[in-house]
């Protein structure tokens, strides 16, 4: 570990972490802060009693892929069963496997969705080796040990083709998703498919972005749709975006949606509807069911886990 890396873990073992969540303490009050792990409980409970849907549509079949583990899988389930609901599809479900997902919680997600395979940790380091030596990529190979979202990217496409749609898990759907079927069915790999975010939140600044594409980089791009093509992605050049990303502006949570956004800057690309594909929604939001879907990212957690997966389960 670099000497910059230790003292940015640090500070955010003693400083970072201790002052977000008492904020979040402070914006979610004594009741939503302390009563959340209640109800992600909960909601795990619940992803264990779901049953499989039969596809209603013989359209073309849906192939989806999550990074998941047993903090996360049953929001997976759900993230899928709802779309499930919603489309009728037949759908396949990829994991990728975080490091601490256990074969229990895999077969949990296999009984709603047994088509799909899983990705292992220790299943692809051979492929990473081989793929991405160390000596000509010491960047993505550090930031696949100690960044795991990285893996979002590495793990679904390494040494594959075709199209990949990559799905965060904490997501549900409440209507069907036209437009992102659209782009399964049509887009055939020319263009990526992404979201948009409620703050632009790369992690690192626009002008060094766009002096490394050499292109206007996108506002406000958001990954918790992430559609591309395998085969398009060049490692040398993420590797390279990665390293000068690192050397001038250090580590960042979000470097695989800024070399996403990146990739974007140079490539067609569609964006779902704001007003329909909603990330950080509003309890009013939740409560009226509003939108295809629904992206619980910061402060709308505790309508994630208290209410939003129980009316998704009922919403037509």
């Amino acid at each position: 570990m670099s000497l910059r890396q230790f003292i940015s873990d640090t500070k955010t073992t003693l400083y970072r972490k201790p002052k977000e969540e008492l904020a979040r303490l402070i914006r979610w009050g004594p009741k939503g802060y302390f009563l959340l792990d209640r109800m992600k409980a909960q909601m795990e409970a619940a992803a264990w009693k779901l049953e499989p849907l039969t596809p209603t549509s013989d359209e073309k079949p849906l192939e989806i892929w999550f990074l998941t583990g047993k903090n996360f899988w049953y929001q997976s389930a759900f993230c899928a069963w709802t779309l499930a609901k919603q489309c009728g599809r037949e759908i396949s479900v990829g994991i990728v496997d975080d490091g601490s997902l256990t074969t229990e919680q895999e077969e949990g997600i296999r009984k709603l969705f047994p088509k799909g395979i899983t990705i292992r940790r220790e299943e692809i380091r051979d492929k990473v080796e081989s793929l991405l030596p160390e000596e000509k990529f010491p960047v993505l190979r550090q930031r696949w040990v100690d960044y795991v979202n990285i893996r979002k990217l590495t793990d679904v496409h390494l040494g594959s083709t075709g199209m990949k749609l990559v799905l965060d898990s904490d997501m549900l759907f409440f209507n069907k998703p036209t437009e992102l079927l659209d782009w399964w069915d049509h887009s055939k790999g020319e263009e990526l498919a992404l979201m948009t975010d409620c703050e632009e939140s790369y992690g690192y600044s626009r002008p060094l972005m766009e002096k490394l594409t050499g292109a206007t980089i996108p506002k406000l791009l958001n990954v918790g749709i992430c559609g591309i093509t395998s085969e398009s992605l060049d490692w040398e050049e993420l590797e390279h975006w990665s390293a000068k990303l690192l050397e001038v502006e250090g580590t960042s949570y979000f470097l695989e949606q800024a070399l996403v956004a990146m990739l974007a800057s140079n490539r067609s690309h569609r964006v779902m509807p704001v007003e329909s594909y909603i990330t950080f929604p509003t309890r009013e939001h939740v409560l009226t069911k509003h939108g295809a879907l629904q992206h619980y990212v910061s402060d709308s957690k505790p309508w994630y886990f208290g209410e939003a997966w129980k009316l998704a389960s009922k919403s037509h």
